[in-house]
Order: C-alpha cells, then sequence, then structure tokens
C-alpha cells in the first residue's frame, strides 16, 4: 500500500511540473520596456498596451520620465506595441520591427517574446 501511494504522488508531482513549461502556447508572455520621447508629451496621458491576436493584453503609463515596462500573456505566435500618441521614430533591441501606416502601432517579429525599446519618439 506505501510503495502505490508513493508512485501515485512522484506521478502526480511529475505531471504537475511538466505542465509549467514555458513551451507551451498557454505559458507564452510577451516582455516590452523602452523609453518614450517627444517635445511637450505629457506621459501620464500617453497608454502603452501589448495587443496580441487583436486583444489588448497589457497595459501602462509612462513614468514622469517616459520609462515603461509591461508584459501580457501572447494569444498567437506575434504582438504589437500600441500608443495613444503617433510615433514618429523608433529604436529597438530587435530588427524586423515596423510601424503601422497610421503610425500607432508597431509589429514585434513572429518569434520575439522580448524586446526593449531604446527610443520611441513621439508627435
Amino acid at each position: 500500500m506505501m510503495k502505490k501511494l508513493l508512485v501515485i504522488t512522484t506521478c502526480l508531482f511529475l505531471l504537475f511540473f511538466m505542465s509549467c513549461t514555458s513551451e507551451n502556447r498557454n505559458n507564452a508572455r510577451a516582455y516590452v520596456e523602452g523609453t518614450i520621447t517627444g517635445n511637450e508629451i505629457d506621459f501620464s496621458e500617453v497608454k502603452v498596451v501589448i495587443k496580441s491576436d487583436s486583444k489588448n493584453v497589457a497595459e501602462t503609463i509612462p513614468n514622469t520620465n517616459g520609462q515603461f515596462k509591461l508584459s501580457g500573456p501572447l494569444l498567437s505566435d506575434s504582438f504589437s506595441l500600441v500608443l495613444s500618441k503617433k510615433i514618429k521614430t523608433f529604436s529597438a533591441s530587435k530588427e524586423g520591427c515596423s510601424l503601422s501606416t497610421d503610425s500607432l502601432e508597431i509589429t514585434i517579429p513572429i518569434g520575439t517574446t522580448y524586446i526593449t525599446f531604446n527610443e520611441i519618439n513621439l508627435e
């Protein structure tokens, strides 16, 4: 009886840890940090959002220096960073990012889960 209990406990313990792996799409997250700049920008009025699979999964407002950090679950293989004000220019730690035609969204390349924006310059 004691051996059966030990085997069952061990199996449950292993199943628990196997279900917590980050390779599972349900556990994937996007991590974004950066600095926003611009002339006469009130950072308290700027909203920064991570959007995945057309849904907002994280949202923040930059601090008084324009710096921000946020993370949220990935609902698909890609995500984007959406701002409430138009983006003039940006520089990032990863290549392949692109600015949307309305200049409000930066598309992050597929496969990227962590990115730093050295500067996002707003109009």
